[in-house]
């Protein structure tokens, strides 16, 4: 028979493997059960402030400890290690998920929180595409930043519907409550002398005005592993296209643009043709996001990470892993 506890006219029974004691009966249900302390009160014919000196006499009687779990801990040093080696601001590392969600999404979600609680009023926030963005778009938290901007640094693709840059721009601003501003322009031309017209056109200029006015910007980075290297930069390139660059050293794309392992430019045919953001001017930019995670994106993200490219880096912890072991 357990003990009673009485309450006005209730009276609730503790089960007998709990020897009688609503310290352990409380505990047992918040903690394991998942009750609310309202839910334990009802349970336990108690008030909630009655439910809430039992959980705090069952923490300081060490009936109940509270750590932070192993995986966190393990995922925290890996981000301190990362942080330490590349010089970076910030890391997040994301704990492994067994499969249960892609890892892009995982890491784009974690860069959200990251990037949530780094903005502020009147900034101007740069956003590149990809996969892992366009998740960061959209796990987003609503913030109400009044005067921020959040721009498009990167000319419209051809690529996935889902990964365009205008579309992962709008859904940040709208998150935040910002001021969209879209980069009307194709991300690659015909022709060197389109470049060259469009450039001069003065919505154009006022839009690179206000890129090269980013206090912020986030973005992912494309593998070379696949000729489909426009696949996280939204470009559709052929062999013969991407083919003399590998054969120069290019590892990775950023901004739709070739760099080497040591976060150099390579110069590539297409460069000519190309609207968006520099290599140089991401680097200018005070706060720089990567989010980016996954086997074909370890030399990448060694690339910007040398290149002097990222201030806080968002990865997976397998990534950090291999990123943390000899090249």
């Amino acid at each position: 028979m357990g003990e009673r506890i009485h309450h006005g006219a209730q009276e609730r029974r503790i089960p007998a493997e709990f020897d009688g004691d609503p310290v352990v009966w409380s505990a047992w249900l918040y903690y394991e059960e998942g009750l609310t302390q309202h839910d334990v009160a009802q349970r336990l014919g108690i008030s909630r402030a009655s439910v809430n000196n039992l959980l705090q006499t069952a923490r300081d009687t060490g009936v109940v400890t509270i750590a932070v779990a192993p995986r966190h801990l393990q995922t925290v040093a890996l981000a301190k290690e990362l942080a330490d080696r590349y010089g970076c601001a910030h890391c997040l590392v994301v704990p492994n998920d067994a499969g249960r969600r892609p890892v892009h999404e995982r890491v784009g979600h974690a860069g959200a929180r990251l990037l949530a609680g780094q903005l502020r009023p009147d900034d101007v926030l740069g956003v590149a595409w990809g996969r892992t963005v366009y998740a960061l778009s959209e796990a987003m938290p609503q913030l109400d930043l009044p005067g921020m901007s959040v721009v498009q640094v990167m000319g419209s693709a051809v690529g996935g519907e889902r990964f365009t840059a205008e579309l992962c721009t709008s859904n940040i601003a709208g998150r935040v409550r910002g001021r969209c501003i879209y980069l009307h322009a194709p991300g690659i031309v015909s022709r060197p002398a389109v470049k060259s017209v469009l450039m001069a056109e003065p919505a154009l200029v006022e839009q690179f005005r206000i890129i090269a006015a980013c206090n912020r910007i986030v973005f992912g980075v494309g593998s070379m592993q696949s000729i489909s290297i426009a696949s996280d930069g939204g470009f559709l390139l052929a062999p013969h296209e991407a083919g003399p660059a590998i054969a120069r050293g290019a590892v990775a794309s950023l901004a739709g643009r070739f760099i080497d392992a040591a976060g150099c430019a390579v110069p590539c045919r297409f460069d000519d043709r190309l609207i968006g953001i520099t290599t140089d001017a991401i680097r200018a930019v005070p706060e720089r996001i990567c989010v980016a995670a996954g086997p074909d994106k370890v030399r990448p993200i060694r690339a910007v990470l040398a290149g002097g490219y990222v201030t806080s880096l968002v990865t997976d912890q397998r990534t950090a892993q291999a990123l943390l072991s000899d090249p």
